[in-house]
């Protein structure tokens, strides 16, 4: 398995990717019905690439796809320190580490950009996520009250935040 950054080649695959993550976990934002299309990816993956406050990074095993992580800075001055995160792995490579080395690379390269915080929101009953990000420090910084409605179920989504050590 092997991380790296995201190519405009890899948007195919990539609209696959989440069409399947989405299908697979309950707990992402989008149905696989609302994923964007190939020419829709590739201008998602341009604005990473172009774009020196975000970091888009795939994890890739046997030329699959099998994860990813985008965080995105904001150009607003009162912001600059901070960044949001979002990541999605696919549910057949769940517990293998590819979560944490995403994780880790991507918190690497934001501390090197000079980002001070990371940011993310996550559904409260995710509880496999919460434990990935208190493993590397995350805290529940607030709560988003049934911000999520699945299935006629209201969800709240917790706000969880990281400060990048010196």
């Amino acid at each position: 398995m092997s991380i790296r950054w995201v190519r405009l080649s890899d948007a195919p695959q990539l609209v696959v990717f989440k069409k399947t993550v989405t299908s697979e976990s309950p707990f992402l934002i989008t149905y696989p019905d609302e994923v964007e299309d190939v020419f829709e990816a590739r201008r998602f993956i341009s604005i990473y690439l172009t774009d020196d406050r975000r970091i888009f990074l795939v994890a890739e095993q046997g030329g699959q796809i099998v994860g990813m992580i985008t965080l995105a800075g904001s150009a607003k001055r009162k912001v600059l320190h901070k960044a949001e995160l979002g990541i999605s792995v696919r549910k057949s490579h769940w517990g293998k580490g590819i979560g944490s080395a995403l994780m880790s690379e991507a918190l690497k390269i934001a501390k090197q950009k000079g980002f001070k915080k990371i940011q993310l929101e996550v559904m409260e009953n995710n509880e496999r996520a919460i434990k990935l990000y208190q493993k590397f420090g995350f805290e529940i910084e607030g709560r988003k009250k049934k911000a999520v409605c699945m299935d006629g179920k209201y969800l709240d989504l917790l706000v969880m935040g990281k400060w990048l050590e010196d």
